[in-house]
């Protein structure tokens, strides 16, 4: 969301649903989600939420003046085991659990404890059972112990955790539930006076009428910019807020899944204590008039690396995502310009205005804010007839491009509207945040240009870019691994020698594992016997080249 420049930043929430490929699992179907096993599955019920008077205390709140709220955390002492419906067979024990916050248009289940056991599955799905999220294992927990799903759409969600036949049964607890009240998965008329304005997109609708859509032939000359633009969703200990972000390259080249956007976003004095952050990749509409579009795909968890205050600096928030983004999401790594330039090329930015499908809006001008806001860029719009697009709340930490399609800043606050198209933006220019306050976790060239390259320009990367762009042209290589399977202890044999960075891969995307080593004529070796059993995939950076192989633990 965009702060309104002459009031106290604002931050539109929401939440978000999908299907089976929504909140990234590990496959599998749940056993039980159908009608005769959802009649007899034991139900926790919690109180009636006044809905209209939340409702009512958002129409009176001052646009621009705090968060836009679309449901409220509700704290909540569930004991998943113990409150379950229990079902034995041959393949083991099955726990199943409804949780009901009634009056509810969606509902978000918060873990603090997430301990579950080798082998176990977690499903989450929905009353009508075309939501299903999971399966999530063990190693989905997140940092802390806890776990936060994305929203499952209704006043009714359905747990079934599958435990193998003679394992112990773990633990799993729920404290906290967010009960939707505002409907962000269809039809809000009974709210809104213009129900077919609230119909924008089932994450969330913009207020405005003049936004273009990525399809649109405006979009084409951005096809793999767009695909680095994500939704992100801020879950705190009172509510859910959301911004827009951009998933940027870095100078390794590695595919380390970093996500630009703003400091506010994330500013806990105003929006609370936060507990997770969940991206959402292509959520766009399928035709440029369209109202309909692709599913979201989301990846839960990130760890905020860098940021940079509104108040003294250029407002931005430097994200690592928890796993690596999937290839089935399609990412691109966007490249980046870090020169201090006073009026840059025009490009465009794409962004997820209040928590619509994306868009992409083109500037008339851009240069360096004046007086004090030198630390930003200041773009004006084109309106009337000429209109290709603005922003507003929703789209705040979505990424300024040039005309070279490398980012330039993210997006802090603003006066345009639709309603107000010859108002303007102010974006944090890149090139500052780039030394930010001088500290590691206060600037962006520790973490983007980590070996100290010195280079001022970088371009994207694309997730079916299987070597990074190097001098002589070669591709990435196969690496010989031995033995293989093995118990962790391994040995390759390879050209490059010297100083190599490694990352090591599960079978769902996440990196498990990276560092570095130094590769000499007689040592080439990692030691990844800490790493349980299982499959995984070994990626070594050396010598401006790229090594994978597929290796197997089998101890």
């Amino acid at each position: 969301m965009k702060k309104s420049f002459a009031l106290a930043f604002a931050v539109c929430a929401m939440f978000f649903g999908g299907s089976t490929f929504a909140q990234v699992g590990h496959g599998g179907e749940p056993l039980f989600n159908h009608s005769a096993a959802k009649v007899k599955t034991e139900t926790v019920y919690l109180s009636v939420v006044d809905n209209e008077k939340y409702i009512a205390e958002d129409m009176d709140h001052k646009r621009g003046a705090g968060p836009m709220r679309v449901g409220i955390q509700r704290n909540c002492d569930i004991d998943v085991l113990s409150s379950s419906t229990v079902v034995k067979d041959g393949s083991g024990v099955h726990y199943l659990l409804a949780i009901s916050s009634p009056g509810a248009v969606f509902q978000n289940i918060c873990f603090d404890r997430f301990e579950m056991v080798d082998g176990a599955t977690l499903y989450i799905y929905d009353r009508s059972g075309e939501l299903v999220l999971g399966s999530f294992e063990k190693s989905d927990v997140l940092d802390g112990g806890d776990f936060l799903t994305q929203a499952i759409p209704g006043d009714m969600a359905y747990l079934e955790y599958n435990v193998p036949e003679g394992s112990e049964s773990g633990s799993l607890h729920i404290d906290q539930i967010c009960h939707g009240y505002k409907n962000i998965f269809g039809t809000i008329a009974s709210i809104y006076d213009d129900a077919e304005a609230s119909l924008k997109g089932p994450h969330g609708s913009a207020e405005g009428n003049c936004h273009i859509n990525v399809v649109c032939p405006e979009g084409d000359d951005w096809r793999d910019q767009i695909r680095a633009v994500v939704a992100i969703q801020i879950s705190t200990s009172n509510a859910a807020y959301m911004c827009s972000g951009t998933l940027l390259n870095n100078t390794r080249q590695d595919f380390t899944p970093y996500v630009l956007s703003a400091y506010h976003c994330q500013d806990e004095s105003s929006i609370g204590t936060i507990r997770n952050f969940v991206t959402y990749f292509n959520y766009e509409t399928s035709t440029c008039n369209g109202t309909t579009g692709n599913t979201t795909r989301s990846l839960s968890g990130a760890e905020r690396v860098a940021k940079y205050s509104y108040s003294s600096g250029s407002d931005f928030l430097l994200l690592r995502l928890n796993r690596q983004v999937p290839d089935a999401y399609k990412p691109y790594y966007a490249g980046w310009d870090r020169q201090s330039i006073s009026t840059p090329t025009n490009g465009a930015c794409i962004h997820h205005p209040g928590g619509d499908y994306k868009k992409i809006s083109i500037p008339r001008s851009v240069s360096v804010a004046p007086s004090s806001y030198n630390k930003f860029y200041m773009t004006y719009w084109y309106s009337g007839s000429q209109n290709k697009g603005v922003t507003e709340e929703g789209s705040s930490g979505s990424a300024l491009f040039n005309a070279e399609k490398r980012v330039i800043g993210q997006l802090y606050a603003g006066s345009s509207s639709c309603e107000n198209m010859s108002g303007y933006d102010m974006y944090g220019r890149f090139s500052v945040s780039w030394n930010g306050n001088n500290t590691s976790t206060g600037r962006l060239s520790s973490w983007l240009d980590p070996d100290g390259t010195g280079v001022t320009t970088l371009d994207g990367l694309d997730y079916q870019d299987v070597a990074i762009d190097i001098a002589d042209g070669s591709q990435s290589k196969s690496l010989n691994v031995y033995p293989n399977p093995s118990d962790g202890r391994l040995h390759f044999d390879i050209d490059a020698l010297g100083e190599a960075n490694y990352k090591v891969f599960d079978q769902s995307g996440r990196c498990v594992k990276e560092g570095r080593t130094v590769l000499t004529a007689m040592v080439q070796a990692l030691d990844l016997s800490a790493l349980p059993r299982g499959a995984y995939v070994l990626q070594l950076f050396a010598s401006s080249q790229r090594f994978s192989a597929n290796i197997v633990i089998s101890k």
